[in-house]
């Protein structure tokens, strides 16, 4: 196991160093893995759930604070970690919690600042560090920003003053997108263009939740793979969407690829058990999890349709110290690769997360041969109903 926290940042440096020396993810016949220093390290807490192209990667971060009577608990802080280190960006005015969902090349989040205590949140955008308090549909309850394409347009939930409802903001101003005709719906992805949001919505009379999409026309049903309910998550530039799906009889719940606006669900399949497909690149490469037989997530590649298991990759020394990766949120378009780092021990819940840095045949002879493999190699996502 890693012993030093100078060691394991490092090699955490190195491994986001080295998403600007790789070159396409087509390219890539190897992984190198890092825990990005947290484990036991600099930056233990951190969960990443976003890594844009330029390698700097967005998530949220469990710090340990006291409650003024001497018994600390964790709270989680939105962060950003580059190679200076992790930044945590700042919650509104009168708010105390944050989370971040999303970030774009521009170095700018998207999510949500709220109080705990009054079970309440506002939308957000961040520049840099700095919140930008986003327009709502009504006051009070839990609204949240959960995606920002390159154009600053963010999309997300807002409480209506009685239900959630999809809705997206071009700068601060907030537009509904409305629902299938049931109560609720969010919007998780939009296109770089701005012109297609996809998200999943309530059917009439509640019946069901389903993955759509919206256009210029309006709302689109995606349908599912047989079951009752399924979910869009993200697209690519290709209008490529992914998500999951209930297969027929509702007992499992597989990764879904809609291959296209309108296109049939197709059925990616899992290791086993459920799986949920996080992210897709514009190279059609696609990220998430599945269920193992013990009931376990592993982070998961999908590649030609088939899933693969990304803990091929974890170095010996953390799968003996009881470490999985348990979760891929996101790929980028270098095919690098970000998640959480799950333990056996179900009272270790700090938190931590790997890169997964695509490397070319001949740069990994090279990285061997110069043994920065073995340096970089010392070295969980939302799914928020809606009510």
């Amino acid at each position: 196991m890693i012993t030093t926290r100078q060691t394991l940042q490092r090699s955490a440096l190195l491994a986001i160093g080295l998403l600007a020396l790789t070159g396409g993810q087509a390219l890539a016949q190897s992984y190198v893995f890092s825990d990005l220093g947290t484990v036991n390290g600099a930056n233990d807490g951190f969960l990443a759930y976003r890594v844009n192209s330029q390698g700097t990667i967005a998530g949220n971060q469990n710090v340990a604070v006291n409650d003024g009577q001497g018994t600390p608990f964790l709270i989680s802080v939105p962060a950003v970690l580059n190679s200076n280190g992790v930044s945590h960006l700042d919650p509104l005015p009168g708010m105390t919690t944050s989370q971040n969902w999303a970030f774009n090349d521009a170095g700018q989040s998207a999510g949500s600042s709220g109080n705990a205590d009054l079970a309440i949140s506002s939308p957000v955008r961040w520049d840099g560090t700095t919140p930008v308090p986003l327009e709502t549909l009504g006051f009070g309850g839990e609204s949240s920003a959960y995606h920002i394409n390159n154009q600053a347009q963010l999309v997300g939930q807002s409480w209506t003053g009685e239900s959630l409802h999809a809705v997206r903001w071009d700068g601060t101003a907030i537009t509904d997108l409305g629902t299938l005709g049931g109560t609720s719906s969010s919007a998780d992805s939009i296109s770089e263009l701005g012109d297609i949001v996809v998200g999943r919505a309530q059917t009439t009379n509640d019946e069901a939740e389903h993955a759509v999409y919206w256009d210029s026309l309006g709302i689109h049903d995606l349908g599912t793979l047989g079951g009752t309910d399924s979910y869009s998550l993200i697209l690519n530039d290709s209008h490529q969407i992914v998500g999951a799906s209930q297969l027929s009889g509702d007992d499992v719940s597989h990764a879904a690829l809609w291959n296209g606006l309108g296109a049939p669900s197709v059925d990616l399949g899992s290791l086993g058990g459920d799986s949920i497909a996080w992210f897709i690149n514009n190279a059609g490469t696609i990220v998430g999890e599945s269920t193992m037989a013990d009931g376990t997530t592993h982070a998961t590649l999908w590649e030609n349709g088939l899933p693969i298991d990304l803990n091929d990759y974890l170095p010996t020394e953390l799968r003996v110290g009881g470490w999985y990766m348990g979760s891929a949120q996101a790929i980028n378009e270098h095919g690098a690769i970000v998640g959480w780092l799950n333990h056996v021990d179900p009272t270790n819940t700090a938190g931590a997360s790997f890169l997964l840095t695509p490397v070319p045949v001949p740069a990994a002879v090279w990285l061997f041969g110069t043994g920065l493999v073995g340096l970089a190699g010392l070295a969980r996502r939302r799914m928020k109903g809606t009510a």
